[in-house]
């Protein structure tokens, strides 16, 4: 367990008090794995917080998969049915970062479920701009509401919040929306069941490349992480060497047995190399200290032309968003199954309507509705 104290965290204006809290925070902080997820998961064995794509297994992955398949088809059929599951529960999108793709996500898979949603984006507008310490905040929110949700630039901002929320005797459940350079789980779930579902016979045997900037890509980490599930899979980290992947990050697919290649040359030899997935993202710049936008190596740039040189079944995508690295040319080409970028998008609203379905106990339920209305459709 990584024991660090983010300065990016706002413990207060006391440093008396400061010193105290960080020190209890530590204490949380040196459990182990096992304790940590144990902490993050209720007494019938389902995960009551999502903060980390570690704590996932295949069983989770395919509730929250099955789910998101049939909250969408229930939703064109019987929209005020969905709408009716979740209408005496409410969340707070508390985004400490800029974001506005992942923000409107969470939102409107919270709006097909009838939750009621209030976000705060601006901490000027918050009691931290009076000197309250940022868990204080947290037990303030919770007792506003059932679930928060949270993007903050702190890397242990997940590990903060379950202890912060741990202090309170309500049960509110935290989703990570993102941590830092660290883990970005909600987003690993929607890219999984994009792999999924573009790959029907299984994600065994696969190979995935992962491009751009392994080493602050919380979208990357998270994903590899889920695919350390499936057998003989091989994944490709495609990145210049001052953005290779993470050693945290490294050290867990060696010790979960997964293959890993590191590719620091360029993208064009291992196109014709992968038949899961390209993932391309962006250099993550934002968190440089002087926040400047970094050049773009032309060697990682997914060219037009590489499409044709893409395994049968490959598919490209990229979490958003996106500049350079993907060839310009691309965004015309319309229906093809080898582009899922803009189909993830609509992926993620729907996976992330299963995951608060599942953190509220209704998910069954939105399976079994879609099951009688299949059944219906099909009696003469």
């Amino acid at each position: 367990m990584n024991n660090t104290l983010d300065s990016k965290i706002y413990w207060g204006e006391s440093e008396i008090n400061a010193a105290y809290d960080k020190a209890k925070f530590q204490e949380f902080q040196q459990q182990s794995p096992e304790q940590i997820k144990q902490a993050c998961t209720d007494k019938n064995g389902r995960l009551k917080h999502i903060i980390r794509a570690e704590h996932f297994d295949l069983e989770f992955l395919e509730t929250i998969c099955e789910t998101a398949k049939a909250a969408r088809r229930v939703a064109k059929l019987e929209d005020k049915y969905l709408k009716s599951l979740l209408t005496g529960k409410s969340v707070l999108n508390y985004f400490a970062q800029e974001s506005s793709r992942t923000f409107l996500s969470f939102s409107t898979a919270q709006a097909h479920l009838g939750m009621r949603r209030e976000d705060v984006r601006d901490i000027k507008t918050s009691s931290q701009m009076k000197g309250e310490p940022e868990k204080d905040s947290l037990r303030t929110h919770s007792s506003y509401f059932n679930s928060i949700v949270c993007r903050h630039p702190s890397d242990v901002y997940d590990l903060f919040a379950i202890w912060a929320l741990s202090l309170s005797d309500r049960s509110v459940s935290f989703v990570n929306a993102g941590s830092g350079s660290k883990e970005h789980p909600t987003q690993g779930i929607l890219d999984y069941y994009t792999f999924r579902e573009s790959h029907k016979e299984g994600l065994d045997g696969k190979s995935f490349a992962f491009v751009g900037d392994a080493l602050r890509g919380r979208t990357i980490h998270s994903n590899m992480k889920i695919l350390t599930l499936h057998q003989d899979i091989t994944i490709y980290s495609v990145a210049p060497k001052h953005l290779q992947l993470d050693e945290e990050t490294e050290t867990y697919l060696q010790q979960k047995g997964t293959k890993l290649i590191k590719v620091t040359d360029g993208l064009k030899d291992v196109v014709p190399l992968i038949d899961g997935a390209i993932y391309m993202t962006r250099i993550q710049d934002e968190h440089d200290k002087d926040k400047g936008k970094q050049k773009y190596d032309p060697k990682f740039i997914f060219e037009e032309e590489m499409l044709n040189q893409m395994r049968p079944g490959a598919i490209l995508t990229h979490p958003l968003p996106k500049r350079e690295e993907i060839a310009p040319g691309i965004d015309y080409y319309k229906k093809d199954p080898r582009i899922m970028l803009w189909r993830a998008v609509r992926n993620g609203m729907w996976t992330r309507a299963a995951t608060f379905a599942y953190l509220f106990g209704v998910d069954d339920q939105i399976r079994g509705q879609y099951e009688r209305i299949k059944k219906a459709a099909a009696t003469p």
